[in-house]
């Protein structure tokens, strides 16, 4: 047997990175039957995967993407791929995010963080990082009218859809019930824009126009899908990989603390060395060669960004979290035109919640009685972040 069909997707949730690593080194373009895709883990091999759309397309059949969501963003190439991006992107660029900071991501962390200071111990998964992700995302996208209990239920939901390449029929009907519930609501709202529009980006997506075009109805809903999961998961598992990638070094944390010029760099070395979205699908469209393995066209390719960010080939002992590496850029959020649109929006919101928490809660630390367990290869996270402080 190949080293892909001895993996298990239990394996994969549990401890990807060990993993990746013998596949680096033995097997670096596998085929894993358990998930249906050949892995491809090498810097290199990731690169040229998510940088060549001709022959790696993101338009895949099968497609979690485009099953849960319906045609969206990331699961498309061509003109399509490039109007809609055309209309959302500028939103999530860094002069329209930074506004958000001051107004949003500040404002909700310290509320977040005034319902615990005084009690001296916290699972911030739950009571900071998912709420804050939640609520950054509920003004940014304009859905402000729905409880955070929802949004949440619709990200948990969805996830499961997009993260379903075993085509496990039970886990599809979740996502399936919770996309129909999107739909359902979100036409509603998008009722109320046409005639009341506001500043939020699903306003913009309905009143904005590319060569006279604007999007239906049916492809705003699809692609809001598409940034309630990436726009809660992602920031929200990263503030919590990167809380604890800082309290795990302390000595790296005090220099953190002691200079907030630090934190720009901590947030982009805990991209690097957890990163929250493992994963781009592709589909290859002719004959391809990486790395001595024959794709054949049709075949499904995960280029494993969490891998590339752990090669040793590009990185100096690459298991190492140091927040003063130089080699330079992370996979993160993948590269080519299918770079992640909300990166900056991420960004901004692990930065300033490492500013806030530090600020806020002294000598905050990790409860040594309460170990944490991460989860998840497509994306990871801490089930729980248990801290302690001095209130």
């Amino acid at each position: 047997m190949t080293l892909g069909e001895t993996i298990t997707v239990e394996a994969l949730e549990a401890d990807p990175y060990t993993l990746y690593e013998r596949l680096r080194a033995e097997e670096p373009v596998s085929w894993v039957p358990a998930v249906g895709l050949w892995l491809v883990t090498r810097w290199d091999d990731v690169e040229q995967v998510d940088r060549s759309p001709d022959v790696f397309t993101a338009q895949t059949e099968p497609s979690t993407l485009n099953r849960t969501f319906g045609k969206n963003l990331l699961g498309s190439e061509g003109p399509y791929h490039k109007r809609i991006r055309s209309i959302i992107e500028p939103t999530f660029r860094p002069g329209s995010v930074r506004p958000y900071v001051d107004a949003v991501i500040v404002p909700a962390a310290n509320e977040l963080i005034d319902q615990f200071a005084d009690r001296g111990e916290a699972d911030l998964m739950n009571e900071f990082c998912e709420p804050l992700s939640v609520r950054v995302l509920k003004q940014v996208l304009g859905l402000t009218s729905l409880d955070d209990d929802t949004l949440r239920r619709w990200f948990a939901d969805l996830a499961v859809g997009a993260a379903n390449f075993e085509a496990d029929p039970a886990k599809q009907a979740v996502a399936d019930a919770a996309s129909r519930e999107v739909d359902e609501t979100v036409q509603q709202l998008l009722d109320k824009l046409s005639t009341e529009p506001d500043d939020s980006i699903l306003s913009h997506m309905l009143q904005s126009e590319v060569d006279g075009e604007r999007l239906s109805r049916r492809e705003i809903q699809s692609n809001l899908k598409v940034m309630i999961v990436g726009g809660m998961q992602e920031p929200g598992d990263a503030v919590g990989i990167g809380v604890w990638a800082l309290l795990s070094h302390p000595d790296q944390a005090e220099q953190v603390k002691a200079d907030p010029r630090m934190i720009k760099r901590a947030a982009e070395e805990c991209f690097r060395w957890h990163s929250p979205v493992g994963t781009s699908t592709r589909q290859v469209t002719r004959p391809a060669t990486l790395t001595e393995a024959e794709l054949q066209p049709g075949a499904l390719v995960a280029a494993v960004v969490a891998s590339a960010n752990r090669d040793e080939r590009r990185w100096m002992d690459p298991t190492r979290f140091d927040i003063h590496r130089r080699e330079g850029p992370h996979l993160a959020f993948a590269t080519g035109a299918h770079h992640c649109v909300g990166a900056w929006l991420a960004r901004a919101e692990t930065r300033t919640a490492f500013r806030v928490l530090f600020e806020r809660l002294p000598r905050l630390r990790l409860d040594e009685e309460r170990p944490i367990e991460l989860r998840g290869w497509e994306f990871r996270r801490p089930l729980h972040l248990h801290v302690r402080w001095d209130p």
